[in-house]
């Protein structure tokens, strides 16, 4: 595996450093912690160690994510949400018309007239009509159901609420691996590696 030996190289190149041991001592530890969260830190005993000791520091105030110089990572970052499917737009829950403004953007929304998917329309004994007037419905996305919420909104054009533009809306997919970090790879190509902090 390339980042395996870039990083073992690496980390043999700060055991030799004995000028500044504290800091080669982090930087060992920071390599270490992306070299195991780059593949199934989990299943891998030898990684509990230092990822134990991640998630133990990451509780600690003033704490600075430990970062591998020799690969030039990056601090992780948390995006607890996945993509919307494509042509789908993150949008605010409780803000349909101005999408994200100042909310969570948990909601995938697409106008109806771009929806492409099959469409199946759900009978009343599961719930068809909401008490705010929208109905639901199931789309087949990526070969899988999905249930989704139909309803016509107002607009800036003098449309009354539900004589507007008719929307579908589903939940936004959450990832099941909702961090990364990224890193140099041994060609100098910038990657990014996506993992959970979940114990074994």
């Amino acid at each position: 595996m390339t980042i395996l030996k870039f990083l073992l190289g690496g980390a043999v190149a700060i055991a030799g450093a004995a000028a500044l041991p504290s800091q080669s001592k982090a930087s060992e530890w920071g390599c270490q912690v992306l070299l195991c969260l780059s593949g199934d830190w989990q299943g891998t005993p030898s990684c509990h160690p230092p990822i134990y000791k991640l998630i133990a520091a990451m509780e600690a105030p003033g704490f600075d994510w430990p970062t591998c110089p020799q690969a030039n990572s990056s601090a992780a970052r948390f995006e607890k949400y996945a993509d919307c499917p494509p042509g789908w737009q993150a949008v605010g829950g409780n803000d349909s018309d101005r999408p994200g403004m100042g909310q969570e953007r948990n909601i995938c929304r697409i106008a109806s007239e771009r929806l492409t998917l099959p469409v199946s329309m759900m009978n009343s004994r599961l719930g068809q009509n909401h008490d705010n007037g929208s109905r639901q419905a199931q789309i087949e996305i990526n070969g899988k159901l999905v249930t989704a919420e139909i309803q016509s909104t107002g607009n800036d054009r003098g449309h009354s609420a539900g004589n507007g533009p008719t929307y579908f809306t589903i939940s936004r997919p959450m990832r099941e691996k909702p961090w990364f970090i990224e890193y140099d790879d041994a060609n100098g190509i910038r990657q990014k590696s996506w993992f959970n902090l979940n114990m074994p």
